[in-house]
């Protein structure tokens, strides 16, 4: 597997922020760009620069995890309602808000997808699911947003099968239990049959060749384009 590219200690903003992985997927790595023309000469939605398209559906699988009233979710109560899928925590100070205030103005402009966002827990240790019902409902953050969690070992199944880099940070000092978390910053498009159709950073080196350049968020535009690529591609085939 590819080394995690390391983001900046500072924020957007200039505040510090923990390190975090936006890259690192190696079997990823070669699935970025997809033509303009879909299947049977069909103009297909064209996929902005950072979207995977090409064997998405390699990626990921089921899950089993609880929602934020403590009842179990597996993938089929998603059945036949299309979704994005995002691992972040609650106590991420920059990234995973960021995605998700990117994400929600995504899926609010005209003529897109009607899909469920989902946020899944990466820190499962603290992300109960009290936590997460009211992380979920932060003002701007997508409308109906779902959080997920579970134990550890339920947490580390599924992102294993999303490819998703995650480890747990100790701050020097700091007590046991206050720490960060490094991880990938990608949002997953699946189907409605639960089948990866196209895949995106949310976060980009403003410099693709400098790995010490300063991070910048995908746009809403380019997350939706990418949903639409995706999904699109996915029913024409």
């Amino acid at each position: 597997m590819a080394e995690p590219v390391e983001t900046p200690r500072r924020n957007l903003t200039g505040a510090v922020v923990p390190a975090v992985a936006v890259a690192g997927l190696a079997a990823i790595g070669a699935m970025w760009l997809v033509g303009a023309n879909g299947i049977g000469g069909k103009q297909a939605a064209v996929a902005p620069r950072d979207c995977i398209i090409e064997n998405a559906d390699g990626i990921g699988g089921p899950i089993d995890l609880v929602d934020s009233n403590g009842a179990r979710v597996t993938q089929a109560d998603f059945a036949g309602e299309p979704a994005v899928i995002y691992f972040g925590f609650t106590h991420c100070p920059d990234i995973c808000p960021t995605s998700m205030y990117a994400v929600a103005e995504a899926l609010a402009q005209p003529g897109g997808y009607d899909v469920q966002p989902i946020l899944v827990s990466v820190d499962p240790e603290r992300d109960t699911p009290e936590r997460l019902r009211e992380y979920t409902r932060t003002q701007g953050f997508p409308q109906n947003l779902a959080g997920l969690t579970g134990s550890r070992a339920q947490v580390d199944a599924v992102a294993s099968a999303f490819q998703v880099y995650h480890a747990k940070v100790a701050i020097p000092g700091a007590p046991a239990d206050v720490y960060n978390v490094d991880h990938s910053s990608l949002l997953y498009v699946v189907d409605g049959n639960w089948r990866t159709v196209s895949a995106m950073q949310t976060m980009r080196r403003e410099n693709p060749t400098d790995p010490q350049s300063p991070l910048v968020p995908a746009s809403p535009g380019d997350i939706a384009a990418c949903i639409s690529a995706g999904l699109e591609r996915a029913a024409s085939s």
